[in-house]
């Protein structure tokens, strides 16, 4: 039977099987192949293997996930090895969101890491729910996969342009010029504005309002601060204007933002 591969859905009723692998110098004797009831990840923790285009050489952070009829990562450089956490579901298989690449990477390799030993002391250890840990490495996976993907499309932004993002991201609070930011990247205000529509799909100074909008629905949230406060903190010095920018950006008054999420008053 031949499967999509957005048609994979764990079935979490049932228990994760959680290894540890160490591969000799070149990688292991040869794959492992998955059969039709399995979907299988490997987590590099150590070392380097050849990705499954046998090509791209991934180190620690690296994720792969294969499918029934697929193998497993198993070839390394001469004289290196690898190490991986494995994790093993069986599956139920229907129409489904769900869109594994074979590769991809959790970007901080180091939290990475510690993820596995943290799951492998609790599964081998510990003697922690195997359900409960099959839920929580699968949200994990599904979580680091969607970062991914969102650092992925920002690394094909230019360069120029990423640069003005990133100042947006770290100065939304201040009074942001779209002539200083231009002249910050050697642009025209016009030139930025056109780059920056075309690669994000709104202008800089929209950008710099989404920006805003972010830390006050977080603020709004998680602190008891005063509204007039929390629009001075995010880059509004009339509290008017936040809030009708708040209105139009969410649907929501401030004060019905944070009645609506706040749990407890």
């Amino acid at each position: 039977m031949i499967y999509s591969e957005k048609q994979f859905k764990p079935d979490l009723t049932r228990p994760l099987h959680l290894g540890f692998f160490i591969s000799q110098p070149g990688g292991a004797p040869q794959p492992r192949g998955i059969p039709e009831n399995e979907l299988y990840f490997e987590l590099i923790t150590r070392g380097r293997v050849y990705a499954p285009d046998d090509k791209t050489l991934c180190g620690p952070g690296w994720i792969f996930a294969h499918f029934p009829g697929t193998q497993t990562v198993f070839r390394s450089p001469e004289n290196e090895h690898y190490e991986c956490m494995t994790a093993k579901f069986q599956f139920m298989c229907r129409p489904d969101s769900d869109d594994w690449p074979r590769a991809f990477q959790w970007r901080d390799a180091d939290e990475a890491v510690r993820f596995c030993r943290e799951m492998l002391f609790a599964y081998h250890h510990a003697n922690i729910d195997r359900l409960v840990l099959g839920n929580l490495i699968w949200a994990q996976l599904r979580f680091r996969l969607e970062l991914d993907r969102r650092q992925s499309r920002r690394d094909q932004i230019p360069p120029r342009v990423s640069a003005v993002m990133s100042r947006i991201e770290k100065e939304y609070m201040r009074d942001v010029k779209v002539a200083d930011l231009a002249e910050s990247v050697g642009l025209s205000a016009s030139h930025l504005q056109a780059r920056f529509k075309e690669s994000v799909h709104m202008s800089p100074h929209q950008y710099l309002i989404q920006q805003r909008m972010r830390a006050a629905r977080h603020r709004l949230v998680t602190t008891p601060d005063p509204v007039k406060q929390i629009a001075a903190e995010v880059g509004y010095l009339n509290t008017e204007n936040f809030c009708r920018a708040f209105k139009q950006h969410t649907g929501h008054t401030a004060a019905a933002f944070r009645r609506r999420y706040r749990v407890y008053q």
